[in-house]
């Protein structure tokens, strides 16, 4: 049975289960993510009242991308310190 399951894996190496991930942690590490990026966005909007252009681009284009770059380093620090 366990050779059967072997040449299941891509290249035939032998797995091991390992710890239970936390998936909790990495939850509050998205919510953690927005709750940034907000707050962030917000104050950026608070000091560049004149540039509409920059508030737009900041928030449609950057404020995105740094929530989903932050959440994602959250879960790799999570899953490189539960290693």
């Amino acid at each position: 049975m366990k050779e059967e399951l072997n040449k299941l894996t891509l290249i035939g190496r032998t797995e091991i289960k390992g710890k239970r991930y936390p998936i909790f942690l990495e939850r509050f590490g998205l919510l953690f993510s927005i709750i940034l990026t907000i707050f962030l966005t917000f104050t950026i909007w608070n000091e560049f009242e004149e540039y509409i252009w920059l508030n737009v681009l900041l928030s449609i284009c950057f404020a995105p991308l740094f929530a989903l770059s932050m959440a994602e380093i959250i879960g790799r620090l999570i899953q490189y310190l539960q290693n």
